[in-house]
């Protein structure tokens, strides 16, 4: 069983961080800076939603996730601060170095270099990602085609997020570190993946999934794409991994190699049912998120995986998937 980290008296660290997806405090405990990311309020959302998100438990659910795959991800613990569960999420970011956001290399790129044939559009207030402008990005941005490893990442990413259903992927999202020497670029370990596991699913809702199969086999298969079509269409990645995309379907192949269902048993059975007197994660949500990504995995990936398979270059099983030099198994510095 994991422990859950009191951070009731940490001290401010002075570091400040973005996103609109709840309240972010950074604090210091044990010898590191910590991101605190709290429960997001949803009194703005339409529909029968809770009064708040279980993003912080989603934040270090789908971090899990991506850790047991062997990606390099963010170091995430449960936490309590100010009376609420948290997540804290440990800062990949050393001083001197800085996080250069996807989003900020693509404004190098001139408009009429990118591939889609729509004009820039928002949805809710938020820029809508065209996957073939992403996709070029890869290759025509200078920092993102001369560092190792952002292609295969891009689409672990895709594939991965499909499994968690992390809907918000978006261009700010993930990025390169910036280690302050000429031409010296990173990987940033993947990071913000709150928005994931159905984080805003009512209790009376994951009771009536419980009590019927068919909710669970929609909701395993309900999952879209931060990414857009040229005509500003929801990518359905499941679709879209029977496309022949060859780098897809490597992803897919490179995560079907390395996922184990009992990594998600062991997961799921880390986290306690409470903690400091405090709610953490119920066993009606346990056996929900159990059930549904047990069901995406049989139902949706394997058979997929099976269709694709054939089309995919060997993967060199005992290698890391995009090692950083200098950094340990969560992106950090060693």
């Amino acid at each position: 069983m994991d422990r859950v980290m009191n951070m009731e008296g940490a001290p401010l660290s002075r570091r400040y961080y973005g996103g609109q997806a709840g309240r972010k405090i950074g604090v210091t405990a044990d010898g590191y800076n910590w991101l605190l990311k709290y429960p997001a309020a949803t009194r703005r959302l339409a529909g029968s939603v809770p009064s708040y998100t279980t993003a912080p438990l989603s934040e270090y659910l789908g971090s899990h996730i991506y850790s047991a795959l062997g990606i390099p991800v963010h170091d995430t613990r449960l936490a309590v601060r100010d009376g609420r569960i948290v997540c804290a999420c440990r800062d990949f970011v050393a001083d001197g170095e800085r996080l250069v956001e996807f989003a900020q290399l693509m404004n190098y790129m001139d408009e009429d270099d990118l591939p889609s044939s729509s004009s820039p559009d928002t949805t809710h207030g938020r820029r809508i990602v065209y996957l073939a402008d992403a996709r070029a990005a890869l290759y025509r941005v200078p920092e993102l085609s001369g560092t190792e490893g952002v292609v295969e990442r891009f689409w672990d990413m895709f594939v991965t997020d499909a499994f968690i259903r992390n809907i918000d992927r978006d261009n700010t999202d993930w990025g390169l570190i910036d280690h302050g020497r000429e031409h010296a670029f990173t990987l940033a370990p993947v990071y913000d993946n709150g928005n994931s596991l159905n984080n805003k699913k009512t209790a009376a809702a994951i009771g009536r999934a419980l009590d019927d199969p068919d909710r669970i086999r929609q909701d395993a298969l309900d999952v879209r794409s931060c990414y857009h079509d040229d005509r500003g269409r929801p990518i359905a990645p499941f679709k879209y991994m029977r496309s022949g995309d060859d780098d897809c379907v490597q992803a897919l192949d490179r995560f079907m190699q390395r996922w184990e269902p009992d990594h998600l048993d062991d997961i799921l059975a880390a986290v306690p049912e409470r903690a400091y007197g405090l709610s953490v994660m119920d066993e009606r949500q346990r056996e929900y998120h159990r059930h549904v990504l047990h069901a995406r995995y049989e139902q949706a990936l394997t058979p997929i995986w099976q269709d694709t398979a054939t089309h995919a270059t060997p993967f060199d099983m005992t290698a890391p998937w995009n090692a950083i030099p200098g950094k340990d198994a969560h992106g950090m510095n060693r």
